[in-house]
């Protein structure tokens, strides 16, 4: 019920706010409640059964009545802006979520297709009624009914599909390790493109801000581009308004093909920006394909002595100390020989995700062969390295593994620890694991299931 209430207050709001920009008898130069509706339709699609349609539709009307409209006049229109949301979230839901998202190459074509469907929707069941309340002729109130609905949806709609769901992932779309220059120059170039607009003027001033748009394509994530890009058109269409020409019927030619124009300018860069989030989507998976062992997740080999290596280098520099494990699961040809390899293969995984777990951020965790694992411990003294290696032996004892034929498992596993506190030339990281790993065998001579250190 409460996330009734909310739909319904924000289409409220949104209603009003639309109707807040009407010129004297005409339409909305802005109408987000329809891309809004669509919007959280699409996220929430719980919401998409008769209750939240009616919960829309209580919003709509609620503000045409309280702002004078007739009952008439309101239910028509009210039909007519369900009709249109309705038919873009039903296509866009027949997409798979990456590309609704804005994550794939061709989501900018898929949201056009979506956003010029529901705008034709909405314009063959609500132009009548603008015809009738707004005194003008059928053509004339569908081209601008059609013009405005367009240029909302493909402005509002993709702000709302790729919103974060939390603060926190809001401020790691943010926070991308680049240079203050480019982390903030795209946005400054924005702002440089469209004070040059404003005092050249002329025609083309509308496209000025194309090039700056288009380097936040590749520097931002999906959301700030389509952020960034629908408050840019929606300034362009304030500051047209306030010198340029009135939104209604009188200006006919000269408002559909600013319209549209905006419209096709915001696509740019959201096609750049889908684009450049596919790509990086694709190379994080070849690189996690490269680099993390398919079954358990830990670093391949080749990763984690590259990497180790590159860590003891700087932790050289920095005089700091490092802790270096060698991990085996005992007896663990016996879970092969009675059960199988499917099941060697559960256990694999379960037991690197156990370990993986109690790791600390800054650890690098890696799978050496079979069922023998490693793991660097940077800035680690020797007693909080033998503390670390008791939590997880201990985790490892007490965590049962399922077997694919439901059969519970507990393993042990045994480790070896080697700790340098000042790291000289010498202490390469195949030294340390070789001598990490006699203090492996160490631990299986005394009985497994246990540590044994330098």
């Amino acid at each position: 019920m409460s996330d009734l209430i909310s739909l319904s207050c924000l289409i409220f709001g949104a209603s009003l706010l639309g109707i807040a920009t009407r010129p004297d008898g005409f339409f909305a130069v802005f109408w987000p409640a329809n891309a809004l509706l669509a919007g959280v339709m699409v996220r929430r699609p719980e919401l998409t059964k008769a209750q939240g349609w009616v919960a829309a539709g209580l919003g709509y009307i609620t503000a045409d009545l309280i702002t004078g409209n007739s009952l008439f006049a309101t239910l028509w229109l009210t039909f007519s802006n369900i009709a249109g949301a309705a038919v873009a979230a039903a296509l866009l839901l027949r997409t798979d979520e990456a590309t609704w998202r804005m994550q794939r190459q061709l989501s900018a074509l898929y949201l056009l297709l979506a956003c010029s469907a529901a705008s034709a929707v909405a314009t063959i069941t609500g132009c009548g009624a603008g015809s009738i309340v707004f005194n003008t002729s059928l053509h004339v109130a569908a081209m601008l009914w059609f013009s405005t609905e367009l240029m909302n949806y493909v402005l509002v709609l993709p702000v709302l599909l790729t919103m974060p769901v939390s603060w926190q992932e809001i401020r790691t779309g943010t926070a991308q390790q680049m240079p203050p220059w480019l982390r903030w120059g795209p946005l400054i170039s924005v702002v440089l493109s469209e004070i040059s607009a404003f005092l050249l003027g002329g025609p083309g001033a509308i496209a000025f801000v194309v090039p700056a748009l288009l380097w936040c394509a590749l520097t931002y994530k999906v959301f700030l581009v389509t952020l960034l890009s629908m408050t840019v058109c929606f300034w362009k269409t304030l500051e047209v308004a306030s010198y340029a020409f009135v939104f209604t019927p009188d200006h006919l030619p000269s408002v559909f093909s600013f319209r549209m124009g905006v419209t096709l300018l915001s696509l740019g860069p959201l096609a750049v920006a889908c684009a450049s989030a596919a790509r990086n989507d694709a190379l994080q998976k070849l690189d996690k394909a490269v680099n993390l062992d398919f079954l358990t997740g830990a670093m391949t080999r080749r990763a984690f002595m590259s990497g180790g290596e590159r860590l003891l280098a700087r932790l050289a520099r920095e005089k700091d100390c490092v802790a270096v494990m060698m991990i085996d699961i005992d007896h663990f040809k016996n879970i092969n020989d009675a059960h199988g390899h499917g099941a060697g293969d559960v256990v694999l995984a379960g037991f690197a995700l156990t370990i993986s777990q109690l790791l600390r951020p800054g650890d690098l965790f890696g799978r050496l062969g079979g069922e023998e694992f490693a793991v660097l411990l940077p800035r680690t003294g020797q007693e909080s390295a033998l503390a670390i290696a008791a939590r997880l032996v201990n985790a490892v004892r007490n965590t049962a593994n399922t077997l694919p034929d439901g059969i519970l498992v507990y393993i042990t596993a045994s480790i070896g620890v080697i700790q340098v506190s000042v790291i000289s030339a010498d202490n390469t990281l195949d030294s340390l694991l070789k001598a990490a790993d006699k203090r492996l065998y160490q631990a299986k001579r005394n009985g497994r299931d246990q540590t044994v250190a330098s």
